[in-house]
């Protein structure tokens, strides 16, 4: 199996490599004027579409376009951390043979400080390779989109790329659904559709704080919602901080922090001061994940004598870095309590997201009464195995939801091996590396369509059918 996964990266890689040299580049969100709100924005209500156009560039995963039948970029009216007007670039992407009555709203971790790191850029083909993980994920909106799903997929950190900051992520989650919504003239999904959403780390911090305010921030979308699938899920910022002092992801901590300065003012000047060196997290206000990742690995933000912040882990202590916290963290306000089903996927060996916070606020909504809360928890992976191993679970328990199926009723904890034993999932990995492979190939993605595949060669492209493309040395 190792032989098979490494014989595919190269392969994977090879492509990559050639294709590379023919990206054409697009204008990032700071250079683009469609980012930008219309005068008198603030006037509208929040989920007005103030703008629509279709991508500047093919949508792409990685570096290989997709074949959709149709997608859309939209700007809409939302409310930043403190209710102030903002606007979200959001994307609609319409599959094959779609179902107009089915829409996934689709959370990536972005987990960047720089607005130049939004999904809606880095699924442009052409877009920076710094956002090679957002593009991972194109990977899984696939998989939603093969169903027949539409898929709205939002840049919700906002314009100022507010990472970590839970109130900007969950209103514009749910605007994006509102905008969503308001542009059934230009997309066709229909007025009935049912909602689901999805978002893993990063992503489930979006989601996560977009179900839980939602029975006070958006009451009227309630009819629509059938539920919402978090894996990893991010609920205490500073936990994670802890988790990851000194190990290679080190470098979301500045990340966080640069995050949390752009929407609040009064923390940026606090750092600001606090910095050994005022020019040290110059990355992590200008990188992406990547970027940030790299550049800060193994480095210790807090402690030991190389520490980043001068005051260590006390700053924890001051006054504005606690109401700052207190105000990102999740499930401290009785009110922030999710009113739809729940399905939460997480390892117990996660040392970058702890697994102990899942377990805290599954235990802390159960006890409050939550209506459907459904734990399913991986006794082996860690926190990028859960989300490859998990994400088939998620993808199985959302086409429950979409086809109806009833939930659990109040609070139900499984434990697995690993998520790959969850009811309904698809435990080949390589079905899952023969999808990618097609998508290489321009399959059309979604539904009972013939699934061409367009060939490109020397001689031009030509139609193959799905049927025609040899993956056998990958079996």
């Amino acid at each position: 199996m190792r032989s098979l996964l490494l014989t595919w990266l190269i392969s994977l890689g090879t492509i990559i490599a050639t294709v590379r040299a023919a990206s054409i580049p697009v204008l990032t969100p700071s250079q683009d004027s469609f980012y930008e709100p219309p005068p008198g924005y603030e006037n509208t209500t929040v989920g007005t579409v103030l703008k629509i156009r279709k991508p500047p560039q093919r949508l792409r995963s990685i570096y290989f376009p997709i074949n959709v039948k149709d997608s859309w970029q939209i700007l809409v009216r939302s409310s930043d951390a403190k209710g102030k007007p903002t606007a979200i670039v959001s994307t609609i992407i319409e599959p094959y043979n779609a179902d107009p009555k089915k829409l996934l709203s689709y959370q990536t971790a972005e987990d960047s400080a720089s607005p130049n790191c939004a999904p809606s850029y880095a699924f442009l083909e052409g877009a920076s390779m710094s956002t090679v993980v957002t593009q991972l994920e194109m990977l899984f909106i696939q998989g939603a989109l093969d169903q027949g799903w539409f898929v709205v997929t939002p840049d919700y950190e906002g314009p100022r790329a507010s990472f970590t900051v839970g109130l900007q992520a969950g209103h514009a989650t749910l605007d994006s659904i509102r905008g969503a919504l308001n542009s059934r003239n230009y997309t066709g999904i229909d007025e009935d559709v049912k909602i689901a959403l999805w978002g893993f780390s990063g992503g489930s911090l979006a989601s996560g704080w977009a179900t839980a305010l939602q029975p006070t921030y958006a009451k009227e979308l309630k009819p629509y919602l059938i539920g919402v699938a978090l894996g990893g899920f991010v609920t205490n910022i500073t936990a994670t901080a802890v988790s990851i002092e000194g190990s290679l992801f080190a470098g979301l901590t500045p990340g966080a922090i640069a995050g949390l300065c752009n929407e609040y003012p009064e923390l940026m000047e606090l750092v600001s001061s606090e910095l050994m060196d005022k020019n040290s997290f110059e990355t992590a206000f200008d990188g992406c994940l990547i970027n940030t990742i790299l550049h800060y690995t193994l480095k210790p933000i807090f402690s030991g004598a190389n520490r980043y912040v001068k005051s260590g882990w006390k700053i924890l202590q001051n006054p504005t870095v606690q109401q700052v916290i207190d105000a990102n963290t999740l499930g401290l306000r009785k009110s922030q309590m999710p009113d739809i089903p729940l399905f939460v996927y997480h390892g117990t060996k996660d040392t970058i997201v702890p697994f102990k916070n899942s377990q805290q606020i599954y235990e802390k909504w159960c006890a409050a009464g939550i209506k459907s809360f459904e734990f399913a928890v991986d006794k082996t992976s860690g926190h990028i195995s859960e989300f490859i191993i998990g994400s088939p679970a998620a993808l199985a328990w959302l086409k429950r939801r979409f086809d109806g199926e009833e939930v659990v009723d109040g609070c139900q904890r499984t434990e697995r091996v690993n998520n790959l034993e969850y009811p309904g999932t698809n435990t080949s990995i390589a079905d899952f590396m023969s999808e990618a492979i097609i998508s290489i190939f321009g399959g059309d993605i979604g539904p009972n369509g013939e699934k061409l595949a367009v060939e490109n060669s020397s001689k031009g492209r030509t139609l193959v059918r799905r049927s025609d493309v040899d993956l056998s040395h990958l079996v």
